[in-house]
């Protein structure tokens, strides 16, 4: 019998315990203790294997963690490391990525409740004889949601005065997903509440703390260190920049072909490479963990299964969908560029702080979310603060294609009503009415937002950046809106179709040089033949209205041909 796969689990003594398929990442504790007297501060995309690596950690250090769980792994050959520390420490381990929030009141209960049952698992509170009944009642605080900030800002310290006068040593603290309180309180208003608990309970918790050994924090995205890590000198933040650690989240090329080997899945590898890899991290190139093992798991039930998206599904992108929402429209050329497998030159911070995320504008701050967040890695470094982009993989073009574009279009100027306009003209062969609707989104978008312009150029001899803002527009309607679509002998611009109405419309574009009627027209007849000749229409074959559009650009406007085809 084949091991499971961990589809459901990042705890890892039930990973361990329960005979699943695991992925030796058991060197991250090694590196993790070998330099002890820095906080460690770990930044890698939602879904990377941090919540597992940190659960791993806490089984080797914590006093009466059974040793046999590390049997076989890795780190059990390095004999004097394990005599050293494994077993040896009080851990307080915390996990705040489920703190989700919509005000200040209930993400302090939240979290509070999240820190007392920690209490509770290390037997402090009710009565615990390290503290005293007051202090013990803070906690019984914390579980009824009746805690105040000081309660939540003292409550690491008390414990690891609790763990010292108990075992005699210091603790060790490990918090998972730090700043997602933070990204949440970013989004929902009361961000800077959100700030000034984290600064008083990391700053009582590790600042000069006699009673802590050292910490390790994963997180997404770096907050300020003046803000929240107010005092802490001696942090020291870890990005996928950095060679440290790079092999200890996400799976390598060798530990993806490892696994389809044992499941007798050799075949599929090509494929997990095209979708899951690509991330730089450091100086290797990874595969996205949680995918891979989704896709393996499809894989065991139907050999033949097709590779899915399944990152996106189950990451938080509400950031990244915020900043383009807006201000996308300048960010859509570059999107649509890395959605069909092209880079892009984009100044990131790769310290960026949500405190940075106010301060700038979204249209600069949305790269450096983007690449923290796992949509982006980093092909080169190009200048000071300059870095060559790319999309991982397909499965995040993809990402970026049905979502990025479309968050990125909707922070466009488009009046109620003004697509169903648009589909009316279109299916009554009315040209002048379809382009007086493009030709009035032109007018008002491009003249105040011509950074939407390749170059900030709109003498430019391609229809690309006309395209998105007519797919944007006719995306804003109940049609189903597809481009670049295979169909007959070639590729399709834009398919429309909705079957509410049983009807579809094939649009193809061209560019004109010239912004003349006459060489807008013939432009317009052009892409209308190029419709009939490459029989583009074959794949709405079965609706019973199909309507051809045909359309030409130049200079802030649009001529069309319209026909009737079915």
């Amino acid at each position: 019998m084949k091991k499971n796969l961990p589809i459901s689990t990042d705890d890892f003594p039930t990973v361990i315990n329960g005979g699943y398929y695991f992925v030796d990442k058991s060197m991250f504790i090694a590196e993790a203790l070998s330099n002890m007297s820095e906080t460690k501060l770990i930044l890698r995309p939602r879904r990377f294997g941090k919540s597992l690596n940190m659960s791993m950690l806490k089984a080797f250090l914590e006093i009466g963690s059974p040793k046999g769980l590390f049997d076989g792994l890795a780190i059990s050959g390095q004999k004097d490391f394990c005599e050293a520390h494994q077993g040896k420490y009080p851990v307080i381990s915390l996990s705040f990525k489920d703190v989700e929030a919509s005000g200040f009141q209930k993400a302090l209960d939240a979290l509070g409740l999240i820190i007392s049952r920690e209490a509770d698992k290390l037997e402090i509170g009710c009565g615990c004889p390290e503290l005293k009944t007051s202090e013990n009642a803070m906690f019984d605080r914390m579980s009824e949601k009746q805690a105040d900030e000081n309660d939540v800002k003292s409550s690491i310290l008390l414990m690891s005065i609790a763990l010292y006068r108990r075992y005699g040593k210091k603790a060790i603290v490990l918090i998972d997903e730090y700043d997602a309180p933070i990204n949440q309180a970013y989004r929902m208003g009361y961000y800077d509440e959100m700030v000034g608990l984290f600064r008083g309970l990391l700053s009582q918790a590790l600042k000069s703390n006699p009673y802590v050994e050292f910490a390790v924090m994963t997180g997404v995205l770096r907050v300020s260190k003046e803000s929240v890590f107010s005092g802490l000198n001696n942090i020291a933040v870890y990005s996928a920049l950095h060679t440290k650690y790079s092999a200890h989240f996400g799976f390598t090329g060798e530990e993806v072909a490892t696994m389809l080997s044992y499941y007798g899945l050799e075949g599929r590898m090509a494929d997990m490479k095209e979708y899951y890899d690509g991330y730089r991290i450091g100086s290797l190139e990874m595969y996205n963990p949680w995918s891979v093992v989704r896709a393996c798991s499809d894989m065991l039930e139907d050999k033949s299964a097709e590779p899915k998206e399944f990152w996106i599904n189950t990451a938080s992108n509400d950031l990244v969908r915020d900043l383009l929402k807006q201000d996308g429209l300048r960010a859509l050329e570059s999107i649509d560029e890395l959605a069909n497998g092209g880079t892009v030159k984009k100044r990131v911070s790769i310290l960026a702080t949500y405190r940075d995320l106010i301060d700038i504008s979204a249209s600069e701050a949305v790269w450096d979310m983007m690449f923290m967040a796992g949509y982006l890695t980093w092909v080169r470094k190009s200048g000071r603060d300059m870095y060559e982009l790319r999309a991982p993989n397909l499965e995040i073009r993809a990402a970026l294609r049905n979502d990025a574009l479309l968050w990125a279009m909707s922070s466009m100027p488009i009046d109620e009503g003004k697509a169903e306009k648009l589909y009316a003209a279109l299916l009554a062969g009315n040209s002048e009415d379809a382009e007086a609707v493009i030709n009035g989104l032109f007018q008002k978008v491009l003249s105040v937002r011509d950074g939407v312009v390749v170059h900030g150029s709109f003498e430019i001899k391609q229809e690309r950046h006309y395209h998105l803002i007519t797919t944007a527009l006719l995306a804003c309607s109940g049609w189903s809106v597809e481009s670049e679509i295979e169909s007959g002998d070639g590729y399709l611009d834009t398919l429309c179709t909705n079957e509410d109405i049983d009807a579809a419309i094939v649009i193809e574009e061209k560019f004109s040089a010239k912004s003349d009627d006459a060489s807008l027209s013939g432009k317009a007849q052009e892409a209308m033949e190029q419709i009939t000749n490459k029989k583009y229409a074959e794949i709405a074959e079965g609706f019973s209205t199909i309507v051809a559009v045909g359309i030409a650009y130049a200079n802030r406007r649009c001529k069309m041909v319209i026909k009737q085809l079915g």
